[in-house]
């Protein structure tokens, strides 16, 4: 049975807990495709899947720093009010898009609003935490590549 190599083709089901709080999971009937060893995955999860086969279940964990980081202090941002879009009207806790301190569109949480600013902390929502992945390989396909192919021989 094929194993999970980098450039395996690889689809499986998930589900991520950060605690006992389920975070994230994949629909029935709808399971996640990747290529192995591409950075697709978080480096953790994409470790722990390594060696697996289609029917394998397994339980991962992942510290933060093979997950999405540790959460910083540059990842939060005041924004004065006469630069947000006029009409806008932001709480805290709304999740708006935005651009990072490093200029990447991201998505960013509201901390705080007063008079004069908005602070929006755009570190990942799962920085900083422990996860579990409980995963199950559905299926693991290994491309050969046409310069691996067997030739007939003349005999």
């Amino acid at each position: 049975m094929t194993v999970i190599k980098n450039g395996s083709e690889v689809t499986f089901a998930y589900r991520i807990f950060s605690g006992e709080e389920l975070m994230d999971e994949t629909l029935p009937g709808q399971p996640l495709m990747y290529i192995h060893g591409e950075g697709y995955l978080i480096p953790g999860l994409e470790k722990g899947m390594k060696g697996l086969r289609a029917g394998d279940k397994k339980t991962i964990i992942v510290q933060p720093e093979e997950g999405y980081g540790l959460p910083t202090a540059d990842n939060i941002v005041c924004v004065p009010k006469d630069k947000i879009p006029k009409g806008a009207v932001y709480h805290e806790g709304d999740r708006i898009p935005g651009t990072s301190p490093e200029g990447e569109m991201r998505v960013g949480k509201v901390t705080k609003v007063d008079k004069d600013s908005v602070t929006i902390d755009f570190n990942h929502e799962l920085a900083g935490r422990i996860l579990q992945f409980e995963v199950e390989i559905i299926e693991v396909v290994n491309k050969t590549s046409k310069h691996s192919k067997k030739t007939k021989r003349k005999r």
